[in-house]
């Protein structure tokens, strides 16, 4: 994606202490045969599903700029790994995502990143096609849901690689949209702490429905057509 509307979302103001800023760095290259065993420490798992998938990506495409599609499903890895017991942990994040770009160039020399896919597929259900249904019901928990993972995915894109892609404007203009309505219902509600705890709850919850990137393309479909 462009990084232009990316960062035009990334500066915004007070609501943003919802998000998350993190930078998650994307690259790589990789392919191979018989599956893997994933390690029981699941941060390590997310991290090895993280970096076989940028790796394959790269493969695929490449010397160009990693699809928004695939750089999502990466990225998914790294946020469900890092949301132990229905909280995100930016930290986490973090952490599991720079380990997997290291890993990622170990796919790459080895040659055997697709050895990890249907591991991964089985250790990390959510991350696949079909695994998201539907939103939940429209309330605020919803609504913060869908504004703090737009705020998360246009953070983190804007500081990576990412291949231009049309859906860029809608995502920000969402991201816009719920901003206004989340600075009118959260924060006269609620204090800056647990307003923060409210935002990793939230994205803990969308990272469990399915690919972050069709859960964004719902949020859009519900919030930018009322």
């Amino acid at each position: 994606m462009h990084a232009d509307p990316y960062r035009k979302a990334a500066g915004r103001g007070r609501a943003r202490s919802l998000a998350i800023a993190l930078s998650l760095t994307l690259g790589g290259c990789g392919g191979a045969p018989a599956d893997a065993t994933l390690p029981a420490d699941r941060s390590e798992s997310a991290a090895l599903c993280y970096g076989a998938t940028m790796a394959l990506a790269k493969e695929r495409i490449g010397s160009g700029s990693v699809p928004v599609d695939d750089a999502g499903q990466a990225l998914h890895f790294a946020l469900l790994g890092g949301s132990p017991d229905g909280l995100g942990d930016p930290a986490k994040f973090e952490q599991i995502a720079s380990r997997g770009a290291t890993l990622q160039h170990k796919f790459v020399a080895d040659k055997n990143a697709a050895s990890y896919t249907a591991p991964c597929a089985k250790a990390f259900p959510e991350t696949q096609a079909g695994a998201f249904k539907a939103l939940p019901p429209d309330v605020r928990d919803t609504r913060i849901m869908c504004y703090t993972l737009s705020t998360v995915l246009l953070q983190i894109f804007a500081q990576s690689e990412i291949a231009p892609d049309p859906r860029a404007a809608t995502y920000v203009k969402l991201n816009g949209a719920l901003e206004r309505l989340v600075n009118s219902e959260v924060y006269p509600a609620e204090d800056d702490e647990h307003v923060g705890e409210i935002a990793m709850r939230a994205l803990a919850k969308a990272v469990r429905l399915g690919p972050p990137i069709a859960v964004l393309n719902a949020c859009s479909d519900r919030y930018l057509k009322r």
